[in-house]
């Protein structure tokens, strides 16, 4: 499936320096209109013992304030570029989980920026797990260091026999170059001794090349703790301009217990990354 609507979510002024001309170029490679979602922080209402209306009051004026620059930054970057795109706010100080679930879930893909900036706070941190959790789309991450602006001709695709490493693998070729070098890595936690038969890697493999694009696998070891630093390590030596994986595979209690390599890759990766839940 084409990509022809993009949705970019931009948590502040400074994510908007970076990320949205990252955003106009890919829509433009990709004749997509994008639509930028502001969300206002997260809050929380308690009765009785919650701060004074007045203190409601500055921060709304606060958000709004930042809502108006990036507004401003929007029809900018959509003025000089060209492409067709719209501005769509928060209004309200609580909501923002259902507004960026409302204002995404029609987009054929998602971009927001890395956790691993400096000025995203811990509640804008959890608040994007959520949202990779329930939204159903797949979800591009970007970062300042590596800029994605279209078609791919390098990719890794982190593989396993799940539902979601599934739909993260076939949504990337929306991103993927005609002919593109695809890598399909397997972290296991140790070597096999015996070779398995025909899996789901090796059909998606004869897959990929039957739409002509050339296919490399390769599996690697790794313990939970460092998987995520595995997944970069072969996307750097392959080359790759894009990672993708399945994201949260498990409960959120495990990945409490044990760790998420969805988590580390949203703070960590140096490359953008794909994940589709």
């Amino acid at each position: 499936m084409a990509i022809r609507t993009i949705a970019l979510v931009l948590f502040d002024t400074e994510e908007a320096e970076w990320a949205l001309p990252q955003a106009s170029a890919l829509a433009s490679a990709v004749d997509a209109h994008l639509s930028v979602l502001h969300p206002y922080n997260p809050m929380l209402f308690t009765g009785g013992i919650g701060a004074e209306p007045l203190v409601y009051a500055s921060i709304q004026q606060w958000e709004e304030e930042d809502s108006g620059k990036i507004k401003s930054a929007v029809e900018k970057e959509v003025q000089s570029t060209g492409i067709l795109g719209e501005y769509r706010p928060q209004t309200t100080l609580y909501g923002a989980e259902a507004f960026l679930l409302s204002g995404a879930r029609g987009a054929d893909l998602v971009l927001v920026g890395t956790n691993g900036v400096l000025n995203r706070s811990p509640d804008d941190r959890n608040l994007m797990e959520r949202i990779i959790r329930n939204l159903g789309r797949p979800v591009l991450v970007l970062t300042p260091k590596v800029t994605l602006t279209g078609p791919l001709d390098r990719l890794t695709i982190g593989w396993s026999d799940t539902r979601e490493a599934t739909r993260a693998a076939h949504d990337a070729l929306n991103l993927a170059m005609d002919g593109a070098e695809i890598e399909l890595v397997t972290v296991v936690s140790r070597a096999q001794s015996t070779v398995p038969g025909i899996d789901g890697r090796a059909d998606f493999a004869t897959s990929l090349d039957r739409l002509g694009y050339r296919v490399t696998v390769t599996e690697r070891s790794a313990g939970v703790e460092h998987r995520a630093e595995t997944l970069i390590s072969a996307a750097q030596e392959f080359g790759s301009k894009l990672l993708v994986t399945g994201a949260f595979g498990h409960s959120q209690l495990y990945d409490f217990v044990v760790g998420a390599v969805t988590r580390d890759l949203l703070e960590f990766a140096p490359l953008p990354v794909l994940m589709s839940k």
